[in-house]
């Protein structure tokens, strides 16, 4: 097989694209081994040069990882905007991937001390507690477990499934909750036994852990999570803006 030229486009930038089209498309799922050099070059009637530039440029661009001694393996990475606050469904939804969730735990507890801190709530009242493996295109990305107050939304756990509905949509139409801003702190480590097999990850992955509080339009706390995120598949990234600072010219000028 061979591929046509589109003009002068390069052929590794054309086997490239159509690879990227591939793995967009779920011909190649995240975790999947891409064909090898000698397969591309025989496939597509190149030279192995030109195949090892495309998978190259693919590594470059963050869809793949290559493993030495191993191949090439789809590894997408699922991009969050620090500066914006979104429920995973419409996160997901916005990347053009199909979300969906798996319900580990949907319980009451009485409040421990650490929880009334961060919600503002007392010793014993009693706790929404929900914990979902979140999955994008069906591959395990996250494991999240919310808290919330139950007085702020009673019987919400009798009321709705949260296998396929968003909390945070649910509290916004059925409890009038707009949740408004949140404060976040994240951590790098390696992945528990349970979270590498809900995550499915290979040894002792990476994993990013994420603390947020969650606030209303009141500034009052409404939800605090735990969530762990799969280290090869989800990434974080902000912008970040010089606020009236001298620029390093004028610093060191």
């Amino acid at each position: 097989m061979t591929v046509n030229l589109n003009g002068a486009t390069p052929l590794y930038i054309q086997i490239k694209n159509l690879l990227q089209r591939q793995i967009e498309e779920g011909v190649y799922a995240v975790g999947d081994r891409l064909p090898s050099e000698r397969e591309l070059s025989e496939t597509y009637a190149v030279s192995r040069m030109t195949a090892r530039q495309a998978l190259h440029l693919l590594q470059q661009s963050g869809l793949v990882q290559t493993q030495v001694g191993k191949g090439t393996y789809v590894s997408r990475k699922i991009d969050q905007d620090l500066q914006e606050l979104t429920s995973f469904t419409q996160d997901m939804v916005n990347r053009g991937l199909l979300p969906s969730s798996r319900v580990l735990c949907a319980e009451l507890r009485p409040a421990d001390t650490g929880l009334t801190t961060r919600l503002s709530a007392q010793v014993g009242e009693e706790l929404v507690v929900l914990s979902r493996l979140r999955l994008a295109n069906g591959n395990p990305v996250a494991i999240e477990v919310a808290h919330l107050r139950h007085a702020l939304c009673p019987q919400i756990l009798q009321r709705h499934d949260f296998a396929t509905e968003s909390l945070y949509r649910v509290l916004q139409h059925d409890y009038g909750i707009r949740l408004m801003w949140a404060r976040q702190v994240i951590a790098a480590r390696l992945a528990v036994a349970d979270e590498r097999t809900l995550l499915n990850t290979r040894g002792h992955a990476p994993v990013l852990s994420l603390e947020r509080v969650t606030y209303d339009e009141r500034d009052q706390p409404v939800e605090y999570v735990r969530s762990c995120y799969h280290g090869e598949r989800y990434q974080l990234h902000t912008v970040l803006r010089n606020f009236g600072q001298p620029s390093v010219d004028e610093e060191f000028s």
